[in-house]
């Protein structure tokens, strides 16, 4: 306590320690420009410090002490040569602080310096309430000047006068300032990015140069030097930076990049980046390779602890959370199995990366939905979202994209190139080469993964504390490390109950007919033995399930809560047309059927409307054929109606006989009875007295 060079706060005054004992202590105050050295008994200095007037504080002038001169400059003299004059008298403790005793070692230091009385008290002063010590003595040419502060106006012109550009020039008041910025704002602060000669032009018309401009007209007006000079002083690069590039793209490219993505995770399956991208290659069709069909999608899932990728996605979907769903569901499968659909041999030690993360981060528009809610609960996995245009959140799989299409390059046709296609003569068409098939395409991706993970040197890995040295910098040796001597953060659920989970979901209605969803009909032996298909059944009509959009001859029932259980259901014999399709294909059909649907009733109102027309005609002449003058009443004119009934059938008969010639033959027949003139009667009998006659009656 109270060493030599400590700095004390008493009430408003600052006091710096010079020297003490047990007994006394000398001091300084390093505000005043008049002071000297002061001493006070010890015991003064710990009781105002023990009732809290008197605290320690910190060295105001520490960087002048700090702060050494440049060799052979200035301001190095000027401290050699005071530092000379008062070495001695200063090192004199600690009878330099008696004003006695100063006055012989004053002398001395006048005599050996030739320095004025004055002269060596100011260096004395600075030395004690600088610091004590020879930096203090420096020449302080930063307080020569006024920086920072704008100079006084006067009528003549600031600044060093022209020598070749003729005329004086102005200065730059308030007015010019005012133009300045304006122009700044509107030209040079924004993301239009426009040249600074443009911004001055605007500052020149602003002031008042006439139109058309002549040089003359140039002379007296604010110079594109002061202008810099404004822009440059007034705004920061930083400012300039995050308004000429706009705020997005300044997080995106600009911002200082401190860390790195590998140090939020502690281990594999920590987190996930998953990301998709349009392949730079175009493919043809595995049914015909003279059909060009575009280029596919690619989705990568990779882990961020050991840069391994962990699941993957090519196929000619567009980005989005059903091609999404289908690289997340991909982590979870055996990747032998995988590669075998692809006729490629592995073993489960070439890709062994199986299992969901604590976190995916991934794009908004694809990780979002029911199924991130399935993910986050029944999963629990956390999902974290970018931000639009900020691609950098996921920098590592985004850079994989470039880095697996780089390897491909060399070994496939119709890979796209920065020309512009048919913009120059004689310009190749890439998508005239093409040669890959999708699952051609598929297969390289793969090869090209398993390389990845199992050869690749990561060059710009940022290691964990805990890492070994020794330990190689590749995808698959750091997944294996992390599995073994990390936190566990992966999680290995079924890849049925997680493909499931991931599928839309929908609700499907029960009828007679069995489950219909998209106008198909499914069944499955529960829904039989629970009576769902009954005519009396009156449970609930409405049952959620899940559907796979590669596939309709199947759904899956969710009957509760719970993600680990479904029911399969099957495709209905009566909706056998749809088998084999994909979902897009239904609803494809779907649509079809309602265009003809459509057609379909306008024709048959068409035609109800020509049928009630009709009707209304036969009906309007019925009417018209009834008699006029009735001479029945009511009652006569239904009495009778069995026997006129009789009575109109026989006339129905007879007119139906009458209009068939019975004397008719074929040309090539002969009769055999051409003398009998009277053919036997072969009417139907009327009435009973007519079938009891005989046949002589008949004759």
């Amino acid at each position: 306590m109270f060493m030599s060079n400590d700095v004390y706060q008493l009430s408003s005054k600052r006091l710096r320690v010079l020297w003490s004992n047990p007994e006394v202590i000398f001091y300084i105050d390093i505000d005043s420009d008049r002071a000297l050295p002061e001493y006070a008994p010890r015991g003064e200095f710990e009781h105002l410090m023990a009732k809290g007037e008197l605290e320690i504080i910190e060295d105001p002038h520490i960087n002048i002490s700090m702060t050494f001169p440049a060799s052979g400059s200035k301001s190095e003299d000027i401290q050699n040569r005071a530092w000379g004059a008062i070495e001695d008298a200063v090192n004199a403790e600690p009878n330099i602080y008696v004003r006695k005793q100063r006055g012989q070692l004053l002398t001395q230091a006048m005599e050996k310096s030739g320095a004025t009385k004055q002269t060596i008290y100011r260096w004395f002063r600075r030395y004690w309430q600088l610091g004590q010590c020879k930096n203090t003595l420096n020449g302080q040419y930063n307080r020569c000047g006024g920086l920072g502060k704008t100079k006084k106006k006067s009528g003549k012109k600031l600044g060093a006068p022209r020598t070749r550009t003729p005329g004086d020039g102005v200065n730059v008041d308030d007015n010019i300032k005012a133009i300045f910025r304006v122009a700044i704002e509107k030209c040079l602060l924004n993301e239009s990015q426009y040249e600074f000669d443009y911004a001055y032009n605007q500052v020149l018309i602003a002031f008042g140069v006439p139109l058309p401009c002549k040089p003359e007209h140039l002379l007296d007006v604010p110079t594109a030097r002061q202008f810099r000079y404004f822009y440059n002083k007034e705004y920061s690069p930083l400012e300039v930076t995050r308004k000429r590039k706009g705020e997005i793209n300044y997080q995106k490219d600009y911002r200082p990049v401190l860390s790195s993505s590998t140090t939020e995770v502690s281990g594999p399956g920590s987190r996930y980046q998953i990301d998709a991208t349009i392949a730079d290659v175009y493919l043809v069709s595995a049914d015909d390779r003279n059909k060009v069909i575009g280029r596919p999608t690619m989705y990568f899932v990779v882990d961020v602890f050991s840069r391994a990728i962990v699941g993957m996605y090519m196929g000619l979907e567009n980005a989005s959370w059903v091609s999404a769903m289908e690289a997340l569901s991909n982590t979870v499968l055996d990747k032998v199995e995988y590669c075998k659909q692809f006729d490629i041999e592995i073993t489960k030690e070439m890709w062994p990366t199986v299992g969901l993360p604590e976190t995916i981060i991934g794009d908004r528009g694809e990780i979002l939905g029911r199924h991130i809610e399935v993910l986050s609960k029944a999963f629990n996995v956390d999902i974290e979202n970018t931000p639009p245009y900020r691609a950098d959140w996921k920098g590592i799989v985004e850079r994989y994209f470039k880095t697996v299409q780089v390897k491909m390059k060399p070994f496939v046709e119709g890979y796209v190139t920065k020309e512009a296609i048919g913009k120059k003569r004689h310009g190749k068409d890439y998508r005239q080469d093409s040669t890959l098939t999708l699952k051609e395409f598929t297969q390289m991706m793969i090869k090209i993964v398993i390389f990845y993970n199992n050869e690749h040197t990561l060059s710009e890995y940022d290691p964990d504390k805990g890492l070994p040295n020794d330990l190689p910098y590749n995808p698959l040796d750091l997944w294996e490390w992390g599995i073994q001597y990390r936190t566990g953060r992966l999680r290995r659920p079924s890849s049925d109950i997680v493909k499931v989970n991931l599928l839309p979901h929908t609700e499907a209605t029960v009828t007679e007919k069995g489950l219909k969803l998209f106008n198909c009909y499914y069944t499955c032996k529960e829904a039989l033995d629970w009576g769902w298909f009954e005519g009396n059944y009156n449970g609930a009509k409405k049952v959620t399930i899940a559907y796979d959009l590669y596939s309709a001859n199947v759904i899956y029932l969710r009957l509760n809560d719970n993600y680990a259980t479904f029911i399969t259901a099957a495709l209905a014999p009566r909706s056998r047309a749809y088998q084999d399709l994909t979902m897009w294909e239904v609803w494809q059909r779907n649509d079809i059927n309602a265009d003809v649907a459509a057609t379909s009733r306008l024709k048959s109102r068409s035609g109800s409307v020509n049928l009630v027309n009709d009707l209304e005609t036969i009906a309007a002449r019925s009417k018209a054929a009834q008699p006029i003058n009735k001479a029945l009443t009511k009652s006569e004119k239904v009495t009778g109606i069995r026997e006129n009934k009789r009575l109109e059938r026989q006339q129905e008969r007879i007119k139906k006989y009458e209009n068939q010639d019975v004397n008719q033959q074929p040309d090539n027949v002969t009769s055999l009875h051409s003398d009998r003139l009277n053919p036997k009667s072969y009417k139907l009998p009327t009435s009973l007295k007519d079938i009891l006659k005989s046949d002589s009656d008949d004759e």
